[in-house]
């Protein structure tokens, strides 16, 4: 089906938590990533905003997530992003508190993330993940 077809292999990691995680640079900056199949967007978190050099875009919005409670979001420019060892370009992330996602994950003897990837990213780059090798081909 997809012969002759050049895929970029990010190699994911497997968490405590059994999250898919991919290791990335944002701007240059090292960021852990979750792959959430599930999130509309990719999103970093508000309080990593000066961290990773990004710059909001546009006024604060209210966004929806898995809970029940919305929260305040704002969408950043266009930011350079390195999915392991292989530059993907400029995308665009929604900032909003994560606060919330990782105090989850430490509960869950997980560890902290820096943002989602999220499907809008997954869909655009016509993303494979494969579960059995743990790896999202691009």
């Amino acid at each position: 089906m997809f012969k002759n077809i050049p895929l970029k292999q990010i190699k994911l990691k497997l968490t405590k938590t059994s999250h898919l995680v991919c290791q990335s640079r944002i701007n240059g900056v090292k960021a852990v990533l979750l792959v959430d199949t599930g999130a509309s967007n990719s999103c970093i978190a508000l309080a990593e905003k000066e961290n990773f050099k990004i710059e909001e875009n546009g006024e604060p919005f209210e966004a929806s997530g898995a809970g029940k409670d919305k929260v305040k979001a704002v969408l950043g420019h266009h930011c350079d992003l390195i999915l392991g060892r292989h530059a993907v370009g400029k995308h665009a992330f929604v900032l909003l508190d994560m606060q919330h996602i990782n105090a989850t994950l430490i509960h869950e003897n997980g560890k902290p993330i820096n943002g989602i990837l999220g499907a809008d990213f997954l869909k655009k780059n016509q993303a494979i993940i494969d579960y059995k090798n743990k790896s999202l081909n691009l």
